[in-house]
C-alpha cells in the first residue's frame, strides 16, 4: 500500500474509505507498472510516492473508477458520450513526482 486512508484524511483527502482503496490500488498498480514496481516493497513508503499517489487521486488522473474520462456529453435526441482515457497524463505525472528519486525508476533493464 502507497498509502494508508488516515495518510489521505490527513492530506485532505475527500474520498469516502471505500473509495479510497480502490483508487489507491489503481494508483499503485500505475506507479508500479512505471517503475517495474522497484518501489512496491519499499518500507517506510517514501515521502514521494505518497504525495504522487495523492496528486493522482486528487487531480483526477485516473479517471472515474472504472478508468474512463467523460471528455464530452451530447444530448439531443439520444445522450452521446465520448470518454478520454488519461494515460499520458497519469504517466508524465507519476515522471514529475518521482523522477528526482535515485535508483533509475523508469530504466527498463536491472
Amino acid at each position: 500500500m502507497n498509502m494508508t486512508f488516515a495518510d489521505y484524511q490527513s492530506m485532505g483527502g475527500k474520498l469516502s474509505e471505500k473509495e479510497f482503496i480502490q483508487a489507491e490500488f489503481f494508483a499503485r498498480k500505475k506507479i508500479n507498472e512505471l517503475t517495474f514496481s522497484r518501489l512496491a516493497n519499499e518500507t517506510p513508503v517514501r515521502e514521494s510516492v505518497k504525495m504522487c499517489t495523492f496528486g493522482l487521486i486528487e487531480r483526477g488522473y485516473l479517471g472515474s473508477l472504472d478508468g474512463k474520462k467523460i471528455k464530452s456529453e451530447t444530448l439531443t435526441d439520444a445522450l452521446s458520450i465520448t470518454y478520454e482515457f488519461d494515460q499520458q497524463d497519469a504517466n508524465d505525472f507519476i515522471r514529475a513526482c518521482l523522477s528526482d528519486e535515485p535508483g533509475n525508476l523508469f530504466y527498463i533493464g536491472n
